[in-house]
């Protein structure tokens, strides 16, 4: 079972555990995002990658209300890095990923999975609490309790890949496994026409990511000048 948002880490994620001999079952969730398009990436995504499945969950919007991805609020535009890390931003999504995870947990268990993948990861991150390795870490005690599974003995396992990877060792682990990076969609605050803003904490990580590689990031930008080497 892999949490598939769309965007580069779930995707190498995916890729990941595809490496590793696990057969793809993709959940996806609509929850009010205002860059809903990363959803039909997530579809390209697991048709290229030849998922078993992938499912996408619509949830209430009222439930993450509050965060600048689901309302009117600014999305934070160049940022240093050290800004990212000092503060949790607004573009944090309450409780998001112990949603989607418990939504995938009881999936897991009604298709017979016992392995759960999510693309968090502490290193390159926007100061999100549900990133952390503390978190996957007692979502996994969580899951070893609250399932019939569990309770017999076959708890699902939470697997993080990228926890401890900065995002251009994510990229370059993707692109060893044939990942396509130009089907992916990691922008906040993409425009009409869908195109990367260049402006958001997750552009301007990605950027960064594909630089230290020495390439030129295959999303399309708004302007081509924040794509530059």
């Amino acid at each position: 079972m892999i949490l598939l948002s769309g965007g580069l880490d779930s995707a190498t994620t995916l890729y990941i555990a595809r490496e590793e001999g696990f057969s793809i079952h993709a959940i996806s969730f609509r929850y009010g995002q205002q860059h809903a398009q990363e959803l039909g990436s997530a579809s390209r995504i697991a048709g290229a990658a030849g998922a078993t499945d992938h499912v996408t969950i619509s949830l209430d919007s009222r439930l993450f209300e509050g965060s600048a991805l689901t309302g009117p609020a600014a999305v934070p535009e160049n940022r240093s890095f050290d800004e990212m890390t000092e503060m949790i931003p607004t573009t944090y999504v309450p409780a998001r990923n112990t949603v989607f995870l418990a939504m995938a947990l009881s999936y897991a268990e009604v298709i017979g999975s016992r392995d759960i993948f999510i693309g968090v990861n502490a290193m390159d991150y926007s100061g999100y609490p549900d990133c952390r390795p503390e978190f996957v870490a007692a979502f996994q005690k969580l899951a070893e309790v609250a399932t019939k599974d569990a309770v017999e003995g076959n708890p699902a396992r939470i697997h993080a890949p990228l926890l401890n990877m900065t995002k251009a060792e994510i990229i370059r682990r993707g692109l060893e496994l044939g990942l396509d990076y130009s089907l992916t969609h990691s922008c906040y605050n993409p425009d009409t026409e869908g195109r990367s803003c260049g402006r958001c904490d997750a552009c301007i990580l990605r950027l960064r990511g594909f630089r230290e590689n020495g390439m030129r990031d295959p999303a399309t930008y708004q302007s081509e000048m924040n794509n530059e080497l």
